[in-house]
């Protein structure tokens, strides 16, 4: 597959022209996490008679990720996917937040929780404005069945689906960003790449990306990289993209 040799040596890349494609960050950015997997643990929490503080599990369990997925995009492991490297890390945390009678079962179930989010309440009705004038679809460190999960489960209108696994590593691997456009068969600067993470947008602008940086109250708390737009929310970007 051609694009994994994309970006042995980074050349300049022309900014102009129009944007066809938009690509998401999910986590934070399209759903809201933090919500849905509290309200999933205290699910099986009341299920078991847990009383665990399952905001304060999550929220420690989402700040393992990033070392977790290092050390695949850093090659000191062999390809695993986000569910094992979540199970793993949840593994460590339960004992620390009274959650450590949850059964195996329990901990997978869980975890698969994280196929089920519900995205923030400005998502639909922005991308179903933008569908129409353009390719619409995640660019995320979940696997691809996840991305279809959450779609399927969140009525989310892709028009394709990029999954981590697709590349066998995670960004802010530059395989992920060419290898999308390649596969979308457009330039970099043909795609607008969303997220609510500067680190994830950098990285996007320095493969010839344009992007937008979206707060979210879970995520960074300001932009903090010279983006072309900064909105408050995705219907804000849908209205600064059809004025344009």
């Amino acid at each position: 597959m051609a694009f994994l040799g994309f970006g042995r040596k980074k050349m300049a890349q022309p900014r102009s022209g129009r944007v066809k494609a938009i690509l998401f960050d999910t986590f934070g950015t399209t759903v809201d996490w933090y919500t849905s997997m509290t309200a999933h643990g205290e699910r099986i929490g009341a299920e078991r008679g847990i009383k665990a503080d399952w905001g304060a599990l999550v929220k420690e369990w989402r700040a393992h990720y990033p070392a977790a997925i290092k050390t695949v995009r850093e090659g000191k492991r062999p390809w695993t996917g986000f569910d094992t490297l979540h199970r793993e890390e949840l593994d460590k945390i339960v004992s620390r937040f009274d959650a450590k009678k949850l059964s195996d079962k329990d901990r997978d179930l869980l975890t698969q929780g994280w196929h089920y989010l519900k995205p923030w309440s400005d998502v639909h009705p922005a991308l179903y404005e933008l569908k129409p004038q353009y390719i619409l679809g995640p660019l995320s460190n979940g696997t691809t069945r996840q991305m279809v999960d959450l779609a399927r489960w969140s009525n989310l209108p892709w028009d394709v689906i990029f999954g981590a696994d697709m590349f066998r590593t995670y960004k802010p691997d530059r395989k992920l960003y060419l290898g999308a456009a390649a596969l979308l068969d457009l330039q970099p600067y043909e795609i607008l790449m969303v997220a609510a993470h500067n680190q994830d947008l950098e990285a996007a602008a320095s493969h010839g990306m344009k992007t937008c940086f979206v707060h979210r109250p879970t995520e960074d708390a300001k932009a903090t990289g010279s983006f072309d737009y900064v909105v408050d929310d995705f219907e804000q970007l849908a209205r600064t993209l059809n004025a344009a």
